[in-house]
């Protein structure tokens, strides 16, 4: 018989930082993740220039939820003029937000890796989620619901 008086742990450092990211999945285009200290109106307006800037062609329709940012005049102005279309999903129904999915998946390939610094993390946030935005089986489901019709059009 062996025994060992002490709980063992296992030390995991965290690594905080003050950025909030933000996903853009295109299902026919270019995907794209950015980082913004807040989530402002003024930010997710940010982000949707570099969501057009990413996929300069084209209709952008932008599934989204309810947060207020995303409802703001501003926002919503910017939008009009970028030719962005905003979908707005019921409050509480993300299984209705295609990129739910993609989230899940990148949290369960960041959760087991430790990074040495916040440069590294951001860089692996940014690759694991362009990498995996690749990947249409996230929507598959979400695509013949809702899309049945799509083309690749970039």
């Amino acid at each position: 018989m062996w025994s060992f008086d002490r709980t063992v742990q296992i030390e995991k450092p965290l690594v905080t930082f003050p950025w909030r990211s933000i996903g853009f999945y295109a299902l026919t285009c270019q995907s794209m993740i950015t980082f913004k200290e807040r989530l402002v109106k003024e930010t997710i307006v940010e982000a949707l220039e570099e969501s057009r800037e990413q996929n300069p062609v084209g209709r952008i329709l932008l599934v989204a939820d309810n947060y207020g940012s995303h409802h703001a005049k501003l926002t919503q102005k910017r939008a009009d003029e970028l030719g962005i279309e905003f979908v707005f999903i019921p409050p509480y129904s993300p299984t209705l937000n295609a990129i739910e999915p993609l989230w899940k998946s990148t949290k369960r390939e960041i959760s087991p890796e430790i990074f040495e610094d916040k440069d590294q993390f951001r860089t692996f946030l940014t690759e694991t989620f362009l990498r995996l935005s690749h990947r249409v089986s996230f929507t598959s489901d979400w695509i013949e619901t809702f899309l049945p019709d799509v083309q690749k059009l970039c």
